[in-house]
């Protein structure tokens, strides 16, 4: 699922290589930096117009303004971005959210976003690989409680910075309800299901951390969803949990609503796999 195409002007151009306007028109005259015309004689960039050119000029990519601070400290790391590097990017983004630095983080997730890569590409190869890694080291006793919390919640800010520069599609094509079962402290891959659905089109309903279910009949009835999506990363107590999830479908069921659920809280949770579509990655949230 990728951002809305974007166009920057010539202004824009400049900041964003970090030179003045009247090099971009040389540039463009030369051919050295493409670009669309418009109807009145404009100059219109889309972002790979800037990542062929730096591909091509790689000294320049120092000067480029995709970071606000330290542009030359961060060049490699804005070239792997460019380059749809992924692996490359995640032991910087594991290094700046334990640093608890959210300004870092977004300023990377807004980098991608820019580059129009696919904001689930982003999710699965990024900032799962990196989540995992933080819990990692909390089971292992390497971060404290504190550490994880923080680094987490660097990345949830990040995500609710990156989510107001993505432009949803005029027309919604129905409600979605994006629900944490009650015991759940972690939103964030809930989250990151609302970014892609919002991006589809569908109007979301997002239920946060620790989400009581005794009243999903009550939600369900009144907002009408055509689907259900349904997140469990850890599970404390199974029979509190699955009597819980039950619930759930029981609502779900007068209503037709179609249920997706996800997270490691699953492989103990029971369900009807002819009722209920797990899905285990962002791309498929993208496209089912």
């Amino acid at each position: 699922m990728q951002a809305t195409i974007q166009y920057f002007n010539s202004i824009d151009a400049a900041k964003i290589l970090g030179v003045n306007v009247s090099t971009i028109k040389r540039w463009t005259l030369e051919g050295k930096l493409e670009c669309v015309t418009s109807s009145g004689g404009h100059r219109k960039f889309l972002f790979a117009h800037f990542v062929n050119f730096l591909q091509q000029n790689q000294k320049k990519i120092a000067k480029s303004d995709f970071f606000p601070l330290s542009r030359k400290a961060h060049s490699r790391l804005v070239w792997h971005i460019l380059k749809g590097n992924y692996d490359a990017v995640v032991q910087p983004m594991l290094k700046y959210a334990l640093k608890f630095d959210r300004g870092m983080v977004h300023n990377i997730l807004n980098c991608f976003s820019l580059a129009q890569h696919p904001i689930n590409e982003i999710f699965d190869h990024v900032l799962t690989p990196v989540l995992h890694q933080v819990g990692d080291l909390w089971e292992r006793g390497e971060i404290s409680i504190f550490d994880e919390h923080f680094a987490s919640q660097a990345i949830r800010d990040g995500l609710a910075r990156m989510q107001g520069g993505l432009k949803a599609p005029d027309k919604i094509i129905g409600n979605v309800f994006c629900l944490n079962m009650s015991s759940e402290l972690h939103d964030i891959a809930l989250k990151m299901v609302d970014h892609i659905l919002e991006m589809r089109g569908f109007n979301i309903f997002f239920s946060g951390q620790v989400s009581p279910s005794f009243d999903v009949h009550r939600i369900v009835t009144k907002i009408q969803p055509v689907r259900i999506y349904v997140s469990s990363t850890y599970v404390a107590n199974k029979s509190m949990i699955q009597m819980e999830f039950d619930r759930i479908v029981e609502s779900c069921n007068p209503h037709n609503i179609t249920i997706f659920v996800g997270g490691r809280g699953f492989d103990v949770i029971n369900y009807d796999p002819q009722r209920v579509q797990r899905l285990h990655t962002f791309k498929e949230v993208a496209i089912v």
